[in-house]
């Protein structure tokens, strides 16, 4: 035993002797750990590649791994560039400086044992941004990241496969990688200025090249110049390509008043469900598990049954709510030096006498939310300034929403004679999912079961809140409208998981229905087409109040067989596109591609028939570059 102990303490002397002994080497240990950093930014464009539809499986098969390396190296043209970058500076410090002091010693070892393992640490975290978005971090995403837990929380960072083996592989070379770069620079010199000019030369060929085309991913660029450049905001259509009578070009609208409400509530309350897809629940699909309670109600609810989100995130939802205009481009905060300057529906209700109140259990701060959303409430409370949350969960994305519950009967009961508007946004169903969090709710290991479990859990607040203005008699004289925020995904599409990465149905098509107990004498589902846009007018024409603010929607009583409406996304890869009663049209800009669905025979928009019709796509793709043009119009109007 004593043996076996001296022998290992001999050992570790002799790897720290050895260790020290690289370290007064500087320049050749830097080098080594260049190496190690250029290693992982490879493992992490290839893990990135295996990430996507087209390189997911059969690297090794058929033949394709010549193909497949040959892919890997054209995609990673600025990998190598900046190692090869990188290492001539270290060169050319090592012959300005070829006997080092205190001070390059230092430096070296920072840049060697901080920065570049740091920074591979960076490199390799993002796979988890890249598994749900196709893209790596970029500059929007690291603000969000800096102030919130969610973000990090939600992408489960630590149960991503890419991640964990990239953090042992980064850990092994760097802390390894020392005892490898022993050699002779001298003897080292002619080869490792060959394999510079090598890589030089491989670098330039793998920037020039034509790159495969993978439509659902960016994977040119190098996940750290992407960190602090990327991610700019793109429009549809670069500017000089739209024809000025094009973009401003005036939709014809046949749209005429079908239904008409024969009651007038005189308060409104608006249920935003976080991620609630259409089909997930039961009144839109007798087969889900989630909302089968507001079964009962059938005779109590009027359905819509094609309304859509613009943008599939609850940032976007707010504000196409409350303005009735499409919303901006991109997270808020880039329109920097600009802000709201049309009234919102709170300061509607509120020049006409209505108390008002949002209530949010989530942060209100993310994506700079609360700058535009709190106009015109009188009380404004979020998970940040709530009394008494404490007494309930918190959950990776905000408190339980039995607190919402509680404080819509805490409100309610305690209102003066002013009619009231209020929005209550939840936030158990976000991602990750965590059900097993609210109290009472045991763990789900699978994530779309989960996700169904929260939704229903939800919908069962909503149902006993309903139940609760019932017995009190708010419900007689409230609209309670009930939508999503936005959809969610499960692999439905390929690469498609989540809500925020995509425009397919099942990002962005989303529950709509009113819970009143005689319909307001509308009947029990209506079919035409619709945005988050139309929200806003719908509930000014039930109640009998008109808008001075002039808006993208239309009220859903109104019947517009040609109506359109529009999606777009620009988290992780851009995606901008159109539904009608009939098609769904999906532009890829970045690869210049296009997708058209036939949803009367194909609801989950699975098969593409884009090839098969370029008349469609032509008058769709004509559509879409004339609403980019009215988008700008309409925001110009709205930020200033």
């Amino acid at each position: 035993m004593v043996t076996a102990v001296s022998s290992a303490t001999a050992w570790v002397a002799g790897c720290c002797q050895r260790y020290r002994a690289v370290l007064a080497r500087p320049f050749t240990w830097l080098l080594g750990q260049l190496v190690t950093f250029f290693l992982v930014s490879l493992y992490v464009k290839f893990s990135e590649m295996r990430l996507t539809a087209e390189y997911a499986s059969g690297w090794f098969a058929g033949g394709r791994l010549l193909a497949n390396c040959l892919h890997l190296l054209l995609f990673c043209g600025q990998e190598i560039s900046v190692f090869a970058a990188l290492v001539i500076m270290v060169l050319l410090w090592r012959r300005t400086v070829p006997r080092p002091g205190v001070a390059s010693r230092a430096v070296a070892w920072t840049l060697g044992l901080i920065i570049l393992p740091g920074l591979s640490i960076v490199e390799i975290f993002g796979l988890a941004h890249f598994a749900l978005f196709m893209t790596p971090l970029g500059p929007d995403e690291v603000r969000m990241i800096g102030w919130t837990r969610h973000v990090v929380t939600a992408a489960n960072v630590l149960e991503v496969p890419e991640v964990t083996t990239g953090l042992q592989l980064a850990a092994l070379g760097y802390c390894l990688g020392p005892f490898v770069w022993r050699f002779d620079w001298s003897w080292a010199r002619p080869i490792g200025l060959a394999t510079l000019a090598g890589l030089l030369v491989t670098a330039s060929f793998a920037i020039a090249a034509p790159k495969p085309i993978v439509t659902d991913a960016m994977l040119t660029p190098h996940p750290l110049l992407w960190l602090v450049a990327g991610n700019h905001q793109e429009h549809v259509w670069q500017a000089s390509n739209l024809g000025s009578d094009l973009a401003v070009a005036p939709e014809v609208s046949a749209a005429h008043q079908r239904y008409h409400a024969t009651e007038r509530p005189t308060n409104v309350l608006i249920f935003l469900l976080e991620s609630t897809r259409a089909p997930s629940v039961a009144l839109y699909n007798l087969a889900a598990p989630a909302g089968r309670g507001l079964l009962r109600f059938r005779d109590e609810t009027v359905v819509f049954d094609n309304v859509y989100a613009p943008v599939p995130t609850s940032a976007h939802a707010m504000f196409s709510i409350l303005y009735g205009v499409y919303p901006y481009i991109g997270a808020f905060w880039t329109s920097a030096g600009k802000a709201v300057v049309a009234d919102s529906m709170a300061q509607l209700f509120g020049r006409a006498g209505y108390a008002t109140h949002l209530f949010v259990t989530a942060d209100l701060n993310y994506d700079s939310v609360r700058s535009f959303a709190a106009r015109g409430f009188d009380e404004v409370l979020d998970s940040n300034d709530w009394q008494g949350k404490e007494n309930y969960a918190l959950l990776p994305w905000g408190y339980d929403d039995r607190l919402l519950l509680d404080q819509l009967k805490q409100t309610l009961s305690a209102r003066d004679q002013r009619p009231f508007f209020i929005i209550a946004a939840t936030s158990n169903p976000h991602h990750p999912y965590s059900i097993d969090m609210i109290p009472g709710e045991s763990a789900e290991p699978d994530a779309h079961k989960a996700y169904d479990r929260l939704v229903d859990y939800n919908l069962r607040l909503l149902a006993e809140l309903y139940e609760w203005m019932k017995e009190t008699g708010v419900a007689e004289n409230t609209l309670l409208l009930v939508l999503g925020d936005h959809g969610e995904a499960f692999g439905e599409h390929p690469n498609t998981f989540g809500h925020a990465g995509a425009i397919y149905e099942e990002n962005v098509h989303i529950p709509c229905f009113i819970l009143h107990p005689r319909r307001l004498g509308l009947p029990p589902r209506i079919a035409q087409l619709g945005s988050q846009v139309d929200l806003r007018p719908t509930i000014l024409d039930i109640l009998g109040m008109t808008d001075a603010e002039p808006g993208d929607g239309m009220s859903l009583l109104r019947e517009d067989p040609n109506r359109t409406v529009m999606n777009f996304t620009e988290n992780g890869v851009a995606r901008f596109g159109l539904r009608d009663a009939h098609y769904s049209y999906v532009y890829t800009p970045h690869v210049d591609a296009e997708q058209l669905f036939d949803r009367h025979g194909d609801p989950s928009e699975q098969n593409d028939i884009a090839a098969g019709a370029p008349a469609l796509r032509a008058r769709y793709r004509a559509r879409l570059q004339r609403w980019e043009g009215q988008h700008q119009m309409a925001l110009a109007r709205v930020l200033q």
